[in-house]
């Protein structure tokens, strides 16, 4: 008698799912413990509004409206974002700043 081995195509392969060092996965809970989550219809506008790759703006998106929610001034979230990617880099911008802040369901500070 012949045995088969089955294996799950969809089970997770732990080196394909790890994420690049300082890079979220998946949005953490905030103090209430709700994760929020933004709609992937903003992450392909913010792609085209900068002009960089859908996978690439995912998370400077997360980051801006996690910074917003968090009680940040669209200044302080824009200093910090040209801190990190550099004061050329189009999601450091302050008008994408305020663009995120706005599309993710907040108001300017």
């Amino acid at each position: 008698m012949t045995r088969l081995l089955i294996t799950d195509p969809g089970a997770a392969h732990p080196a394909k799912n790890a994420a690049a060092p300082g890079l979220p996965t998946q949005p953490q809970p905030d103090q209430n413990g709700e994760t929020p989550m933004v709609a992937q219809a903003i992450y392909h506008q913010a792609a085209r509004r900068t002009g960089y790759r859908y996978e690439l703006v995912i998370a400077p998106v997360e980051i801006i409206a996690r910074r917003h929610r968090e009680g940040q001034s669209v200044g302080q979230i824009t200093r910090y974002m040209q801190s990190q990617l550099g004061p050329d880099h189009q999601a450091a911008a302050r008008n994408f700043v305020e663009w995120v802040i706005t599309a993710t369901g907040g108001e300017r500070r």
